[in-house]
């Protein structure tokens, strides 16, 4: 299997299989998810593969194979229960002269997506040769009902949603992966009430990754603002700081829950440990500003608020270096101008 930062599909693949097939070789084109974490409970065949072409990445994949039969699947790809007994009886039946086995390959639940694909073939040494294959079955190619049902994770939040309601309707478990990002699609098609009920079942299982168990408590306190309940949004902001170090993020929105209340001394405090707090680069990645530009601002703005105009000046500036074209930024740049320039006349 080739993989890519594929975090949110790679668990439910692999567990759909690992139990039955002798060696799981993971080839992963360097990505920066938790993917390699998550694929090291199946396997401690991870091999990085340092170029660009998914192919090479594929024929790299397949030269690391060492049992008589191959089977290829993508990330999002799983054996259903049926499938896994289908599969099982194939393993122990299949006859040495076979070099293709046709399988079927299925969209989710929809029948009408049926096509015939070969996936699983025999492993040959570098002498052999594979043979011509055509439609008809031969004693090196044969056809099964052994399907292979893809459950992708698109761009589309409807569809992502459609998909896992399947799997429920169809009494698959989730996955602690398929728990965070179903409740994130939910809240992104702001179905908030069903959101917080699946980020709390995730956060239940008390996985150690921390940049999603703090996002976790981003998008509930996010689906509490979206309720106009103010006081559970902070709750659980400060709920996110539990779990590991203090990040940025969770910092600015914070800070701005006290800006609103025009609370500027205790916004000040959480902007500044904003700016100082740096420390999860997965989490960064997602939101740079909230260690750039954005506390930088916002505190030019409660200083000003409080009456420290010179510290209001250095804190615009230093956001000036980070987002020079800011609008608002350029708009404090002028009217600090003329208040310093008032002051000093």
């Amino acid at each position: 299997m080739v993989v890519q930062n594929n975090e949110a599909t790679i668990e439910r693949c692999l567990s759909s299989v690992s139990s039955l097939v002798d060696e799981i070789i993971i080839v992963d084109m360097n990505s920066h998810d938790r993917t390699i974490e998550l694929a090291k409970q199946f396997t401690d065949q991870i091999h990085v593969f340092d170029g660009v072409d998914e192919i090479d990445a594929l024929n790299f994949s397949k030269s690391l194979a060492t049992k008589d039969f191959i089977l290829l699947l993508n990330h999002s790809e799983v054996l259903l229960e049926n499938d896994r007994l289908t599969f099982s009886n194939l393993k122990h039946s299949i006859n040495n002269e076979v070099y293709y086995v046709a399988v079927d390959y299925q969209i989710g639940w929809n029948v009408k997506s049926k096509q015939k694909i070969n996936r699983l073939f025999k492993r040959l040494n570098s002498s052999s040769h594979l043979p011509n294959i055509k439609n008809e079955q031969t004693s090196e190619s044969f056809s099964t009902n052994l399907v292979i049902t893809d459950l992708p994770f698109t761009q589309n939040t409807k569809e992502n949603i459609q998909i896992y309601e399947q799997m429920l309707n169809n009494n698959l478990n989730l996955s602690i992966m398929d728990l965070f990002y179903y409740a994130k699609e939910l809240s992104s098609d702001h179905q908030h009430d069903q959101s917080i009920k699946y980020f709390l079942k995730f956060l239940r299982l008390n996985q150690p990754f921390e940049e999603l168990n703090i996002l976790a408590c981003h998008y509930i306190a996010n689906c509490y603002h979206e309720f106009n309940l103010r006081d559970l949004e902070t709750t659980w902001l400060l709920r996110a700081l539990k779990y590991g170090n203090t990040h940025p993020e969770t910092c600015c929105r914070l800070a701005y829950t006290f800006f609103e209340k025009n609370n500027f001394n205790s916004a000040i405090y959480w902007y500044k440990e904003a700016i100082l707090n740096k420390v999860n680069t997965r989490l960064i990645l997602l939101n740079p500003s909230c260690t750039t530009w954005l506390p930088h601002l916002q505190l030019a703005v409660c200083y000003d608020r409080i009456g420290e105009l010179r510290l209001a000046n250095e804190h615009n500036e230093l956001a000036h270096h980070f987002y020079p074209t800011h609008p608002s930024i350029l708009s404090n740049r002028e009217y600090f101008a003329n208040r310093l320039n008032n002051e000093g006349s």
